[in-house]
């Protein structure tokens, strides 16, 4: 099975999918990102396989890895997209529950 995330990034105007999908050693993952940005793609194809080491813990994770993810922003939101789909697909976030909220959101509607 598949676990998928998509990072709306309204500031810049573009919608990125992220799908991981564990592989029956119980350890990688498969990692694949679709985006109309050319800097997510970027990222995208540098970030094709991950480890449950890379989203457990934030040191060393490729996930955040400054040369994987050079060409990104830092407010972007495909990391966070990645790790959350690894966490949903690792059983380590449920899916269900997810499914429930819809969705996390970063609100500026209180900025002055």
């Amino acid at each position: 099975m598949s676990s998928t995330v998509i990072a709306r990034m309204k500031v810049c105007g573009k919608t990125n999918r992220v799908t991981v999908t564990l592989r029956e050693d119980g350890d990688t993952m498969d990692v694949d990102i679709k985006s109309d940005c050319p800097h997510v793609k970027d990222y995208a194809s540098k970030l094709k396989e991950i480890h449950m080491s890379d989203v457990v813990s934030y040191a060393g994770s490729k996930v955040e890895d400054p040369e994987i993810r050079a060409s990104l922003s830092v407010p972007c939101l495909t990391p966070i997209a990645v790790f959350n789909a690894a966490w949903m697909e690792l059983g380590m976030l449920s899916k269900g529950r997810a499914k429930q909220m819809g969705d996390n959101c970063v609100d500026f509607s209180e900025c002055d």
